[in-house]
């Protein structure tokens, strides 16, 4: 039954652990390992707080991305006030082209659905922007006076459509289009206020047409959204005779958010936003049938981008606290390593010099002062002989400390007891012969009575080194039976 309670007792995971102890504790603690240690918890709470935050505001979330064939219905629709499609033209030295009444080109607007088997399009007239542009011009750092030279979507359009849809297809069945026309500028019957044809020539042929589009920037850290609005503008050369076709490709963009901060009652969400992907440049020449010398326009991919994003919950947090605490932790213990192990051997050395004057004091008349010898750590750094002290006593420390000193004491002690026998024995013979009496019988008396108390020292070993024995003060120590020759 014994047998069975111990194996049982096994199982115990919450047992005590037995210790040597240091003044009382189970670790040698110092001042500056104090400090250190409430400087650690310092760094500890102030990145709980700063991981938490970062928890609320979304920060550091984890996203995975992937791309998908875009169906026929999908596509994203703009508020018409806050899609800005714009575009202007330059002469070579960046000055503006003088367009008043558009007599050197115009800029028309076009938009389009397309089928299989029809396509529709709305014409929409250019203005100058205006004000329109006023905080995209403030935000991309452009002069106020671009707002007067720059054409934008007629705003009766604007307000008449007050959403824009654009939309992609992979089998161009079913989509839109959007696009701008930039024109050189023609007399006929209705209109005869055109420049001369070889001035739009020279205005045209080292131009630079600049255009600006709306668009969604992706970020997962943003607070209410993924998506915020962001805003373009690219620049192209023109040349003589030289028709280009501009085509800036979007993607339509899915985000869905996972909101688990309890880790046990998720909440989700889903976002949708019109992301910039590239943007190609075609060329024509000899385009003399065509009036039209810059043609730009934008598409939606056929394929859709879908982003998965899972917010942080506590059990992440505390896993980053836990990580970030061992990395300080390690930092710390490398730092106060040499330090600590030189105050815990001064505290030892210290420990030994008391002892040994302990003993001094009792073997002399003459008290010592137990100052001179007592070891800090700066008289260790100050003073050549206390360093040379410290090496002494760290030698017979650590002789001390050995584990062949250990399991050797209990033959020394059995020896010395032995010889403590030895001592009584003659000092027991020689009083016997003075006084005259029967030693003999006087030491069976006293054997008899303390017989079942008597251990037998001689029975110590090294195997027995975790026997503890109760021998009480010298007064009542135990003496066998002694015979006299």
């Amino acid at each position: 039954m014994n047998q069975v309670q111990e194996r049982f007792k096994r199982f115990d995971i919450f047992g005590q652990e037995i210790r040597l102890m240091a003044s009382g504790q189970s670790a040698f603690r110092t001042n500056i390992g104090a400090f250190m240690t409430l400087a650690l918890f310092s760094i500890l709470a102030y990145s709980c707080n700063s991981f938490i935050l970062e928890m609320n505001k979304g920060k550091n979330a984890m996203l995975n991305s992937k791309e998908t064939v875009i169906s026929g219905e999908e596509g994203y629709t703009f508020n018409s006030t806050e899609l800005i499609f714009a575009v202007g033209l330059l002469d070579n030295l960046g000055q503006p082209v003088p367009n008043d009444n558009n007599r050197v080109f115009s800029i028309s607007f076009y938009y389009c659905n397309k089928s299989l088997t029809d396509t529709e399009c709305t014409y929409i007239p250019g203005t100058i922007c205006g004000s329109r542009i006023q905080e995209i011009s403030q935000q991309l750092n452009i002069p106020k006076g671009y707002e007067d030279i720059t054409y934008c979507m007629d705003e009766e359009y604007i307000k008449q459509n007050p959403e824009i849809r654009i939309q992609g297809s992979t089998r161009q069945d079913n989509f839109t289009l959007l696009g701008a026309l930039v024109q050189r500028c023609q007399n006929s019957t209705d209109s005869n206020n055109c420049a001369p044809q070889e001035d739009i020539d020279q205005y045209i042929k080292n131009a630079n047409l600049y255009y600006s589009y709306s668009f969604h920037q992706f970020n997962k850290e943003l607070d209410d959204s993924p998506y915020e609005k962001a805003q373009n503008i690219d620049v192209t050369p023109m040349y003589y005779k030289v028709r280009k076709y501009i085509k800036i490709y979007f993607q339509y963009s899915q985000s869905q958010l996972e909101y688990n901060p309890f880790y046990f009652f998720p909440s989700y969400a889903q976002h949708d936003g019109f992301e910039y992907q590239n943007t190609g440049i075609d060329t024509a020449l000899n385009f003399e049938d065509d009036s039209s010398f810059a043609q730009l326009e934008i598409n939606l991919d056929a394929k859709k981008r879908i982003h998965f994003i899972t917010y942080q919950t506590l059990m992440d947090v505390a896993a980053k606290i836990g990580g970030f605490f061992t990395i300080i932790r390690i930092i710390f213990e490398i730092v106060l390593f040499p330090i600590q192990s030189i105050l815990y051997r001064l505290y030892l050395i210290n420990c030994l010099t008391h002892q040994q004057n302990n003993v001094n004091t009792n073997t002399s008349d003459t008290p010592k002062n137990k100052t001179n010898n007592f070891l800090t750590f700066y008289r260790l750094i100050k003073s050549a002989k206390a360093r040379q002290f410290y090496l002494n006593q760290s030698v017979l420390i650590d002789k001390f400390l050995d584990i062949t000193e250990i399991l050797i004491n209990p033959l020394r002690f059995t020896r010395q007891v032995e010889d403590l026998y030895g001592s009584i024995k003659k000092f027991d013979i020689v009083s016997a012969r003075q006084n005259n009496y029967n030693i003999n019988q006087q030491i069976d008396e006293l054997v008899a009575n303390n017989n079942n108390d008597f251990a037998d020292l001689k029975s110590l070993s090294p195997r027995t080194i975790n026997q503890e024995m109760k021998l009480g003060s010298l007064t009542n120590f135990k003496v066998p039976q002694l015979s006299i020759n």
